[in-house]
């Protein structure tokens, strides 16, 4: 959604003139704040950020799209049915998969918290339950999180700018690892506070256990994230010691990161070999933290179709290097921005930048964890507009952006930036009134986020619905043209080849016969994903020449 000034400018003049009303008005918002600071507010807010995600996406059985999403699915299936891998395809050549490893047994590189997480979805038939489950929780602690180190109104704002902001629901509505991370951070940094207040050792077991639980999902941004958390946390008990608390919630993370060990010997049979830097190593070499392009060649062939993804990828790496790093740190921030200030929220990035300089405490700590995660990934090379690597600052920004959207609106009164302050009565008022002028805007932005949903999952719902218009018991050959996106694909596996219902390859031409004789039972098609057609007929023809 393109940058509209008309549309900036009459949202900044309804702002405007609600702080404007809110002077001259007598109205108390009384009733709105009691809501507002109850103990189920938050969960309220929590079921409409699953619904703001439902609606956006459409349905919670929509496929995966890029191919990180077809790898999770396909690890939380097979974690579904009781196993950690999947036995090998009869020819694997068939069944190459990004992301995914086809020897010597059938699974995905990453580590396994968020396809867990996943599984629940799998065996109701809605794996898009597990994501939209993980936004509500993240939603719920966003505002949970806003009141307590603000004031109600900072945090209703803040959800209502985050939980409707396209860049939220893109990435929300996915089977993508971010799901479970953003929520994992929430809910650490939200027991964080309870800690700090009342010194209780539940909440530090709660704090070791999500942000191990991140860690075994994407260890890189838990660990940017999780330092200033764990830098509070000491810094508080060197002020009071009692430092036997905190051997219980060193256990509970300690056990819960042997899943790492486990999962590496489970699939590769050794305790410190990671499928993630082995998959690398056998495919994209250079795809790893660092600079350039390592010129090691990979252990296992590329298949054709993934060879312009080597390409691409070759090419980010190449820019990659230490000269480029200050240009790079600098594009993400820029991307990350951008993709929060579409439409008319150029507003909110305006509030933002006047924030900065105002930040103190919760919102200094914001910044702090924010650049932690920026510098982190500057290990690694990825295009400035890849910005889901920093989804989980989200909730951030957007409370930085808000809060100072209510001191605005407060008109230089006292505004709540510190827990334990109030607001004042006009703060209240201009708060709501700006709240319900958002609506419409913020209203607006949900459409338009639901179209670009439509939009990006276009091509694999037309390929699931030919996919499941296919007989029981078939194999595909999937036929791409030469035009096709490196960044999208048809063929998969199976977390059961023998019950699948469709087996989805490679087409090879004469080379199909192959895998065709090693299941006759099987009725051969090809499809052909330039037209989404499916014809048995030249499979057939195909695998006698």
């Amino acid at each position: 959604m393109p940058f509209n000034p008309s549309l900036a400018l009459a949202c900044l003049g309804g702002l405007l003139a609600a702080s404007v009303a809110a002077r001259f008005g007598t109205w108390r918002a009384a009733r709105l704040e009691t809501f507002l600071q109850s103990r189920w507010a938050p969960a309220v807010f929590g079921v409409l950020t699953m619904a703001a995600v439902r609606f956006a996406w459409r349905s919670f059985g929509e496929p995966g799209i890029v191919h990180d999403e077809r790898a999770y699915l396909l690890q939380a299936e097979i974690f579904a049915r009781g196993h950690w891998t999947a036995p090998p395809p009869p020819v694997a050549a068939f069944f190459e998969q990004m992301h995914v490893f086809v020897e010597p047994a059938v699974f995905a590189k990453y580590p396994p918290a968020h396809a867990m997480m996943l599984v629940p979805g799998i065996w109701l038939g809605m794996p898009g339950l597990m994501p939209a489950l993980m936004a509500a929780v993240a939603g719920a602690l966003t505002f949970w999180l806003a009141r307590r180190l603000s004031n109600p109104w900072t945090a209703l704002l803040t959800w209502l700018l985050w939980a409707t902001a396209p860049v939220t629901l893109l990435w929300a509505a996915s089977y993508l690892s971010e799901t479970t991370t953003t929520a994992m951070w929430l809910a650490a940094a939200s027991a964080t506070v309870l800690w700090l207040d009342s010194a209780r050792p539940r909440y530090l077991i709660v704090v070791a256990a999500t942000l191990a639980w991140g860690f075994d999902a994407r260890p890189l941004t838990m660990l940017a994230l999780g330092a200033p958390l764990v830098f509070v946390i000491v810094r508080k008990f060197v002020a009071i010691g009692g430092w036997r608390t905190a051997g219980v919630p060193l256990l509970v993370g300690i056990a819960l990161l042997g899943l790492g060990p486990l999962w590496n010997h489970q699939t590769l049979g050794r305790w410190t070999r990671d499928p993630y830097p082995l998959y690398s190593r056998t495919y994209f070499p250079f795809d790893k933290p660092g600079f350039g392009v390592d010129s090691t060649p990979p252990l296992r062939a590329l298949p054709a179709e993934l060879v312009p993804m080597d390409a691409w990828s070759r090419e980010v790496h190449a820019a990659y290097v230490p000269s480029a790093v200050p240009i790079a740190f600098a594009q993400r921030i820029q991307a990350l921005i951008s993709w929060c200030v579409v439409g008319w929220r150029v507003i909110i990035g305006a509030l933002l930048l006047a924030a900065l300089p105002r930040a103190r405490g919760a919102a200094r700590f914001a910044l702090v964890a924010s650049g932690s995660l920026l510098v982190a990934y500057l290990a690694f090379a990825h295009p400035p507009g890849w910005v889901v690597y920093y989804v989980e600052l989200l909730p951030a920004l957007h409370f930085l952006a808000a809060g100072h959207l209510v001191r605005l609106l407060g008109q230089g009164k006292q505004m709540v930036v510190d827990a334990g302050q109030s607001a004042s009565p006009l703060v209240g008022r201009s708060s709501a009134l700006a709240a319900v002028l958002l609506v419409p805007f913020c209203a607006s932005d949900l459409v338009h986020a639901r179209v670009a949903i439509d939009l990006r999952n276009e091509f694999n719902r037309r390929a699931e619905d030919v996919i499941r218009s296919a007989p029981p018991n078939s194999i595909l050959f999937v036929r791409y043209p030469p035009t096709q996106s490196p960044h999208r694909a048809v063929t998969r596996n199976e977390a059961d080849l023998t019950s699948a219902r469709s087996w989805v390859v490679y087409d090879r031409g004469a080379e199909n016969a192959r895998l065709m004789s090693a299941a006759p039972d099987r009725q051969a098609y090809v499809f052909d994903v330039a037209t989404f057609r499916l014809d048995r007929t030249v499979a057939v023809t195909v695998s006698r020449r």
